[in-house]
């Protein structure tokens, strides 16, 4: 039985080599060196505050597209200000970026949530699931599952931490991770433990839709939905697909493999898929590990979603712009996580182009014009 690697703690986030980008750029564009220097410093101090990596991650070197789109593209930097203009009560925040409250609030509420199973914790208590205080009981938990969960830190970013488990196999001692992996029981435990200062949960893990898991596989995939919410009136601004490939468990795009879809917002149809950046930067038809086409496919239970997103935004008055994760499942769509800084650049690489446009744009102005 071997023995993977610990459960991720930081993002294997790739820099791109800028000098090396900006050459291959030149040679396959045309784009000369200074003019993309030229380019990226305009652009830096534009409304995106894009810098060079994200310049050259969203291929706009590219001299098909417009300055006027591409200063229509956001970067982190402008993400933040823009959260901020949107979600100036910090207080607000809490509630999402905790599971456990946000879990427990939903369910409250009466949203769809996944069930908690188990909670590892020294001294929290999470009142929906079962406490774990220390790596006997987290062992005992591990031992006695008779189905499938899946794991994550309570506060975390990025699915780092996640673990999705098939169950547990007795005559090895072992839990069995999605695929087939075994990892010993101790030894997963002991992964685990090094969350525990936070908190780690173990929740039901959620299955797709078959229509779903047929095209893109059993792991799931949440969609994005990124609303906006004013005055008590909450709006659909942009959604894109986040689909899991190349054997892994979580779906965040900085996995290799994982790819993003754009989504038409007013029937849930796959408009465009795409995976990596600047020059790994791929567009695809179909899956890489199932073969089944994607552009086209329309997600089941579609206009539930987007009702269900509308409907958990107004419970929030605190934040206006919120990045909710979705699961479509066999049951219909299932909340997630909710977001605050909720990753503009998944957007713009799933569509091709800046999330600054129609509604999103027209949301931010409003924002201004009514800054609390």
């Amino acid at each position: 039985m071997g023995e993977p690697s610990t459960l991720n703690q930081t993002r294997d986030h790739k820099h791109l080599p800028l000098a090396e980008t900006m050459m291959r750029s030149q040679r396959e564009s045309g784009t000369s060196l200074f003019t993309q220097a030229r380019e990226i410093m305009a652009l830096r101090r534009g409304q995106g505050k894009l810098n060079a990596e994200e310049y050259l991650g969203n291929r706009l070197f590219d001299p098909d597209i417009s300055m006027d789109d591409k200063r229509r593209f956001l970067g982190i930097q402008a993400e933040v200000i823009v959260d901020r203009l949107c979600n100036p009560s910090f207080k607000g925040r809490a509630a999402v970026r905790d599971k456990i409250i946000f879990a427990a609030m939903m369910s409250a509420l009466g949203f769809p949530v996944p069930k908690p199973l188990g909670f590892v914790h020294s001294t929290q208590t999470s009142f929906l699931a079962r406490d774990l205080r220390d790596r006997d009981a987290l062992l005992a938990f591990l031992r006695g599952l008779d189905g499938p969960a899946f794991g994550k830190p309570v506060d975390s970013r990025w699915s780092l931490g996640t673990a999705s488990l098939d169950g547990y196999r007795s005559h090895t001692d072992s839990v069995v991770l999605l695929g087939g992996e075994e990892v010993g029981a101790e030894t997963f435990a002991d992964q685990v433990m090094g969350f525990a200062e936070k908190g780690y949960l173990f929740q039901e893990r959620l299955e797709p839709h078959p229509e779903v898991a047929r095209l893109a596989g059993r792991a799931i995939g949440t969609v994005r939905l990124l609303t906006g919410n004013l005055d008590g009136k909450s709006e659909l601004l942009d959604c894109a697909w986040k689909i899991v490939a190349g054997g892994n468990v979580a779906d965040n795009f900085w996995r290799d493999g994982n790819m993003l879809a754009a989504i038409d917002p007013e029937t849930g149809t796959v408009a465009r898929v795409a995976s990596g950046l600047a020059h790994e930067s791929r567009t695809h038809e179909s899956h890489p590990d199932t073969g089944e086409t994607l552009t086209g496919f329309t997600l089941p239970f579609w206009s539930q979603a987007v009702a269900l997103v509308l409907r958990a935004a107004t419970m929030l008055p605190d934040l206006r712009l919120i990045g909710w994760d979705i699961a479509i499942t066999t049951d219909g769509p299932m909340i997630v996580e909710a977001n605050t800084l909720p990753a503009f650049n998944l957007h713009q690489i799933a569509s091709g182009q800046g999330i600054m446009k129609g509604r999103f744009e027209a949301f931010v102005t409003a924002c201004k014009r009514s800054p609390t």
